[in-house]
Formats: C-alpha cells, sequence, structure tokens
C-alpha cells in the first residue's frame, strides 16, 4: 500500500505537464494563433481586369443597397474618416499615416436600414491598389500585397493582390449583410514603395445587393 501511495503521484508528475509549464506554454504561442487562424483561411487571388481610369469609375455596387461610413487606421483609437476609398474617382488615393502593414480598413454600415434592404448579398470587392494618379507615385508608396476581410470581426478569406495598377475583382460566397455590420479589410502583407512604406489604395468597390 505505501508503495503505490508513492508510486502513483510519481507518475501523474512524470507524464502530466506542471500547470506553470502550461500557462508558459499558451504564453507563448499566443502570438502565433492569428498567423495559425489566417492560414487557415481560403486564399483568393485576383483577377486583373482593366485599367483604373476616370471614364470607368461608378457603376452598380453595394451602394445601390445602400451607403456606409468608411474609416482607416492602426487600431480603434486611431480610425479615422477615409472618404476618398469610395469616392468614384481615379486621381484621389487614401495613403496611410504609417508605414508598414497592420492598417485596417473598416466599412460601417447604418445601424438602421429599412427591411427590404436587410439580408442584402454581399459577394466581391473590386480593388485599384497603389496610388495611381502617377507612375512615378504608384512605384513610390507601397501596395497592398494581402488583406484579410472580415465580416463582423469574423475573418472570411485572405485577399493576394497583384503589383498592378488595374482593377482587381475578388468573389466569394454571398454573405448576407444587415442594419450595423462591419467589413474590414485587415493589411498583411505590401509591396514595398521606392520612397515611402506607407501603403496606398485608390478605391474599394464592395461587390452586392443585385
Amino acid at each position: 500500500m505505501q508503495l503505490q501511495d508513492s508510486f502513483i503521484p510519481r507518475l501523474r508528475r512524470l507524464f502530466m505537464p506542471d500547470r506553470k509549464f502550461i500557462i508558459a506554454l499558451l504564453i507563448v504561442s499566443f502570438p502565433l494563433f492569428p498567423i495559425l487562424a489566417a492560414e487557415s483561411l481560403p486564399l483568393l487571388k485576383a483577377k486583373v481586369g482593366d485599367p483604373v481610369l476616370q471614364d470607368l469609375m461608378g457603376g452598380c455596387s453595394l451602394r445601390c443597397a445602400f451607403f456606409w461610413e468608411t474609416l482607416a487606421g492602426s487600431s480603434d483609437a486611431t480610425l479615422r474618416p477615409a472618404p476618398e476609398l469610395c469616392d468614384d474617382d481615379a486621381m484621389s488615393s487614401w495613403i496611410s499615416r504609417t508605414a508598414g502593414p497592420g492598417e485596417k480598413i473598416e466599412f460601417r454600415l447604418p445601424k438602421k436600414l429599412p427591411k427590404e434592404c436587410r439580408d442584402t448579398p454581399f459577394y466581391g470587392v473590386s480593388i485599384a491598389d497603389g496610388v495611381i494618379r502617377s507612375l512615378g507615385e504608384f512605384h513610390g508608396y507601397a501596395r497592398v500585397k494581402t488583406m484579410t476581410l472580415l465580416v463582423d470581426s469574423k475573418p472570411v478569406a485572405r485577399l493576394h493582390l497583384n503589383d498592378t495598377w488595374r482593377w482587381q475583382d475578388f468573389h466569394f460566397p454571398d454573405i448576407y449583410l444587415n442594419q450595423g455590420d462591419v467589413i474590414t479589410l485587415s493589411i498583411d502583407e505590401l509591396y514595398p514603395g521606392k520612397d515611402s512604406q506607407q501603403p496606398g489604395i485608390t478605391e474599394v468597390v464592395l461587390q452586392g445587393a443585385h
């Protein structure tokens, strides 16, 4: 009986990790969780289309159902209005206030929508990447290489962009939007700029409604 009483605790100590060890392992692994989550998302590659020309701006989009507020920043505390991202103007561009990836862009839907605008399908994003006012500015500023698409903080997919000044289209299964929803594009990787590592984007078009 005494042998059993001393032997079993030793086995437990041998095969069961110490609580402090488990906590330390979780702390060390925690920064990897977003990376592992991102790797498990579907990776959507852009369909490259027409050049970004003023004559081709506008047209049908999710705005046929409702408008939204566009904000950008490196954190919730630094989010600021970024209307130039959705202004149908090929000569205006949003440029991050900070260098490097990490910036996020939020599209906040109205908190109240008429009944007929609820459960509106959202199924694509078209992006005019970089500052395209001139070839020098396009190469001068950083451009987005990969972004994560989220709806109400839930990751949907990773978007891989080509390094081009043409339109880039992404499509995915219908997501049904409702009042108060938030669509987020989180910038993960960049194509480096010659003069600035602040990323720029000329236009983002949310596709849906029809």
